[in-house]
């Protein structure tokens, strides 16, 4: 699958709205990245992993709303935003370790995996960094 796909399939579609919705995306990447850090914080590594995951995919989603479109897929929000932001790094490669982090949470959720402290403690750092750099950017829009 591509991004080209993602559209034609309607998983990624232009939106007129889409823009108004960056800042409760916003607001949602920042209440999940500090519920991962509370559940970090008493153990709870699995759910800490999947509200880190859920605040990058939020903040993902407002980079995608802030250039007028919409999604419903989570891989269509990766593939669209590796094409919008090619050439802007270190964008690619963060989009990178949102696909690892997107793959890892369906195996958390769906299957038997189970998240060790230090990888949760990784998920929280990288959702941390990902959230300020979709700021910066939606900033630029």
């Amino acid at each position: 699958m591509n991004w080209a796909t993602c559209i034609e399939e309607h998983l990624i579609r232009k939106d007129h709205l889409a823009k108004a919705r960056v800042p409760a995306s916003i607001d949602a990447a920042e209440r999940f990245v500090h519920s991962a850090e509370r559940t970090h914080g008493i153990g709870e590594y699995e759910l800490s992993h999947l509200a880190a995951y859920t605040s990058a995919f939020h903040s993902a989603r407002a980079l995608l709303f802030s250039r007028g479109y919409t999604e419903r897929s989570h891989i269509c929000v990766v593939l669209m935003l590796r094409h919008v932001y090619a050439d802007d790094l270190p964008l690619p490669h963060l989009l990178a370790t949102l696909d690892k982090m997107r793959i890892s949470r369906h195996n958390v959720q769906y299957g038997v995996q189970q998240v060790s402290r230090e990888e949760a403690a990784f998920t929280i750092q990288f959702t941390g960094k990902f959230l300020l750099l979709a700021k910066e950017r939606i900033a630029k829009v």
